[in-house]
């Protein structure tokens, strides 16, 4: 059918093409004949009137010379009152037709001889003589001769003429038309019906085509510029078409081509219950080969890892890369789930062979989505979204490896996609709350101070936590914002606890990575605070090893800012990273916060107590405070108080609760001064710049 299509649809507009080109002929000939027949009639009409008056004049001159013949004639009768004679020589001249009658007066004015010839209704022109005789001794005016004569002869001829040449000029005009007709059509219709014919099949299937114009005046000229064009035109939609649809750098089919192939393979499989895979290919931290080498390095990275993929499949295989650091393989024919696993770990294999660049040896590392599908599922078209959940576990659970798709991991896609689209109303209708909570000391148990804790109170899900949502506010872009929901909460609570008491218990919040790159938060914080009339050493910043270690020098100076308001700069998590505490003596923390897995193996471990003997000592030499996290148990927090651990919070002392419930736990505890800020290091509050 599509061949028909494409032999059936030109004819179609080959046929429609013709009407728009005769009328271009057709405004042209109207264009033209018109005037070509009005300047004929003018013509014509101006050498008819002039050939007129000038036969008006010769008559005119011809009567008048009969006029003067005929009184030279009748003078001698007249004056010897022959008058028989007289007549007779008016007789002889109404032989005439243009005169209409002829009259003879004596000297007294009395007609003497009267001839009429023509009927008295036309209209006449007289002429009139004087009729002198003369007989040698004297000369006398005998009288006159008066002539009528008409025009209406010449004026008829005249108009038969104009007529004969109006009809004339009708039938050349005609015969003009007829001919501009069939050379337009020759010369001009032709030869655009055969561009137009040439366009219209071009629009249709992309394909150029020819205009066969054989002339060589200027249009079989403009054909030979026309047909030169399509050529070029052709070769560069064909280079825009294999670029718009093949990676620029590794030559590999690309996104736009993903769908395209999908759809080929639904239709060209023998089978509906054929099985296709999909292998979702993401290069593990290729951020750090560009951070590292340079782009031009990631660059030649990434063909090396296309040229491997190349290498590692079928013929009937299908490699692309999406863009970035992603890639796609096709399968398009696999036996059971079981051996495209095999397939996408072959492919693994394949990606991990090391790699020299700048003579440094680089171990290339990818995590795999996996997703197969029957060809006549309607989902086939779905499958590169269904591979990105399976890569997206395999990236968050497990890098290096492969993820296949199942129902458990789209049941998680879903739920997270539908948080994530959720994210803007939580916020608008204050579903995110801030919990809290306590920080002890370990020797006391007195409350030092309080964590804000984020949490979801979804309307269907009920409570969530932080740990599932907060990728989701990253990834949408919404740090920031959730930022200064908690800090505004937390200076609003820190009113709540001077009214009840508590003047001097600090909260700590998180800060995201992108808050240290942001300059302006200092102010935002100061101005947070100013609103609140609290003071912003009361404010406990915590960060993260690898927040500082990737923006080292935005991190300290957005650090000495906040530090120089007087805010405590605490580091969160400590020992999960890639730092150490020599390391980060560039920067101007005051705590230090040991994490739970250190703490959670002891005192059974001793392995971790070895670890925490260490951080304590190196945060007692650099003079910082150590706070130990996720203290569950009783011998625990002894062991903390053994190894010169001072602070801790977990679920032995207290749960993360809404600020409503901290305040009345508060209630029921001594309120006596905190000691946390007698034994702390003293910070003066500097003016920020």
């Amino acid at each position: 059918m599509r061949n028909g299509d494409d032999m059936t649809d030109p004819d179609r507009k080959q046929q429609a093409a013709p009407p728009r080109l005769r009328s271009v002929v057709r405004a042209m000939i109207w264009a033209t004949v018109p005037v070509l027949l009005l300047v004929q009639l003018l013509a014509s009409a101006g050498v008819e009137a002039s050939s007129f008056w000038s036969q008006i004049r010769q008559l005119d001159a011809r009567i008048a010379r009969v006029a003067e013949s005929r009184a030279e004639l009748i003078a001698e009768p007249l004056w010897k009152m022959r008058y028989d004679q007289v007549t007779s020589v008016l007789n002889e001249i109404m032989h005439d037709e243009s005169i209409a009658a002829a009259a003879v007066y004596d000297d007294t004015g009395s007609a003497i001889a009267r001839v009429v010839a023509r009927p008295a209704g036309l209209a006449v022109v007289e002429v009139s003589r004087p009729i002198n005789y003369s007989n040698g001794n004297m000369a006398v005016q005998a009288g006159r001769i008066a002539i009528a004569y008409s025009h209406a002869a010449l004026y008829a001829d005249t108009g038969s003429r104009l007529v004969l040449l109006l009809v004339v000029g009708l039938l050349a005009t005609f015969a003009t038309l007829i001919a501009m007709r069939i050379s337009a059509n020759i010369f001009i219709g032709r030869p655009l019906t055969a561009m137009m014919s040439a366009i219209q099949r071009s629009k249709q299937d992309g394909r150029a085509y020819p205009a066969e114009v054989k002339s060589s005046n200027e249009f079989g000229q403009l054909a030979h510029a026309f047909n030169a064009m399509q050529h070029t035109i052709s070769g560069a939609l064909d280079r825009l078409g294999h670029m718009a649809a093949h990676d620029p750098l590794t030559g590999l089919p690309n996104r736009r081509s993903l769908s395209e192939h999908l759809a080929a393979l639904s239709h060209d499989a023998g089978s509906p219950d054929a099985l296709i895979a999909l292998c979702f290919i993401d290069l593990d931290d290729f951020k750090g080969i560009n951070d590292t080498f340079g782009h031009d390095s990631g660059d030649k990275f990434l063909v090396h890892i296309s040229e491997r993929l190349r290498d590692a499949v079928e013929p009937q295989d299908w490699v692309a890369r999406l863009g970035g650091d992603e890639f796609v393989v096709i399968r398009p024919a696999v036996s059971n789930e079981e051996s495209a696993q095999k397939f996408a770990r072959r492919l693994l294999d394949a990606i991990s062979a090391p790699i020299r660049l700048h003579d440094k040896q680089v171990v290339p590392r990818a995590s795999i989505g996996l997703a197969v599908r029957r060809a006549g599922d309607p989902e086939l078209s779905h499958l590169p979204a269904l591979a990105d959940i399976a890569l997206y576990h395999a990236k968050s659970k497990a890098p290096g490896t492969v993820a296949v798709l199942d129902e458990a991991l789209q049941r998680d896609y879903r739920r997270r996609r539908e948080l994530e689209l959720a994210i803007p109303t939580g916020f608008d209708e204050g579903q995110f709350e801030v919990w809290y909570q306590s920080q002890v000391d370990l020797e006391s148990h007195d409350i030092v101070g309080l964590e804000a804790l984020i949490r979801w109170r979804h309307p269907e899900h009920g409570v969530i936590g932080p740990g599932e949502f907060l990728p989701l506010i990253e990834r949408s872009g919404n740090n920031a914002r959730l930022t200064r929901y908690v800090l505004t909460d937390a200076c609003r609570a820190l009113q709540h606890l001077a009214a009840a008491g508590r003047p001097h218990i600090r909260i700590a919040i998180n800060l995201p990575p992108s808050e240290l790159a942001d300059h302006s938060f200092a102010a935002e914080l100061r101005a947070t605070c100013a609103r609140f009339d609290v003071a912003a050493s009361l404010l406990e910043l915590e960060i993260t090893e690898g927040s500082l270690i990737n923006n080292m020098a935005s991190a300290s100076e957005t650090l000495h800012r906040l530090r120089r308001l007087g805010a405590t700069i605490a580091l969160d998590d400590f020992g999960t990273g890639y730092s150490s505490l020599a390391h980060l003596r560039r920067f101007p923390l005051d705590k230090v916060k040991i994490d739970k897995a250190f703490i959670s193996e002891i005192p059974d471990s001793a392995e971790d107590k070895a670890i925490v003997g260490v951080i304590a000592s190196l945060a007692g030499t650099l003079g910082l405070t150590l706070v130990a996290e996720g203290i569950e148990r009783a011998e625990q927090a002894q062991a903390m108080r053994e190894m010169g651990v001072r602070f801790g919070q977990g679920f032995l002392y207290h749960r993360p609760q809404p600020l409503a419930a901290v305040l009345l736990w508060l209630e029921g505890r001594p309120t006596h001064r905190s000691r946390i800020l007698e034994d702390s290091p003293s910070i003066a509050p500097e003016l920020a710049v």
